[in-house]
């Protein structure tokens, strides 16, 4: 038997299994994706069990590593037309995201309703998969060679979602501003509530985590030159930013999705404007 025939028998095992047996269904596609990882068949059915079943997380996680590693397939950039339009991120005189084919020719042609996979639109079953896009778009500008400290804020609120699953990469992120020496990212006291990375932060402020410029505050130019006119920088800025980090200190608590859909619906011009 072939290996494409191995892939189908693997996938229709476990498509036969889903109703009566789900836990068995996504053993057959562990086993099948273990064995044919480039297989995109596989991890699609994966996340479709995922998505149907309204494990959003880890459906949102499927789908991210679909676009990482299959972004040539059509069918993955209908499913991200479909979750940004719902959210709202496409602007109302902007067509949906295009899939590579379609954004070489000069007309396009209307999608018909049953050529679309749909969730419920609700925030439950959308955010999460928004947020893990959005994550793999910022990523592509965020870590390059080129400064792009706007991408980078983005990526550092995004993390906050899942966390400390994204620790690592949080790292990476401080790595990059302290090879920098500066980080400028007027919305963070807006949406960055992780404790983790307040700490991170404020440590970098100290002599111990390099006296890194730190610009988080709206206005914060300005600011520095009303200090140096009247209290001296050192001093007011500390102060300023001291007092910003303990207020933000005290958000830790708020509800993290309700914050990062703040993020989306009050930086919908921004974010757009950023993607890659």
């Amino acid at each position: 038997m072939s290996a494409q025939k191995d892939c189908e028998f693997l996938v229709k095992r476990a498509r036969e299994l889903v109703s009566e047996d789900p836990c068995a269904a996504k053993a057959w596609l562990i086993t099948a994706r273990t064995l044919y990882p480039a297989d995109f068949n596989i991890q699609y059915e994966m996340y479709i069990i995922e998505r149907n079943a309204e494990r959003t997380a880890s459906a949102g996680r499927l789908l991210y590593d679909m676009f990482i590693n299959f972004p040539e397939q059509p069918i993955v950039w209908r499913e991200i037309s479909v979750i940004t339009a719902a959210l709202g991120l496409v602007p109302p005189n902007q067509e949906p995201v295009k899939t590579p084919e379609e954004q070489g020719k000069v007309k396009s042609k209307t999608r018909k309703g049953n050529d679309l996979r749909l969730l419920p639109c609700t925030s439950k079953a959308i955010l999460p998969f928004c947020l893990q896009l959005m994550l793999a778009c910022f990523k592509l500008r965020a870590f390059t060679d080129n400064r792009d400290d706007l991408s980078l804020g983005h990526v550092v609120v995004l993390l906050q979602y899942d966390w400390p699953q994204g620790e690592m990469l949080f790292l990476k992120a401080v790595d990059k501003i302290c090879q920098q020496g500066s980080f400028q990212y007027e919305n963070f006291f807006n949406y960055v509530t992780n404790i983790d990375m307040l700490e991170e932060f404020a440590y970098l402020r100290t002599p111990e985590g390099g006296r890194i410029q730190l610009e988080l505050l709206p206005n914060q130019g300005m600011l520095i030159k009303h200090h140096t006119v009247t209290r001296g920088i050192t001093k007011g800025v500390k102060e300023d930013f001291r007092l910003a980090m303990e207020r933000q200190v005290s958000r830790c608590g708020e509800n993290l999705l309700s914050v990062l859909h703040r993020f989306c619906i009050n930086e919908k011009i921004i974010i757009i404007q950023s993607l890659p």
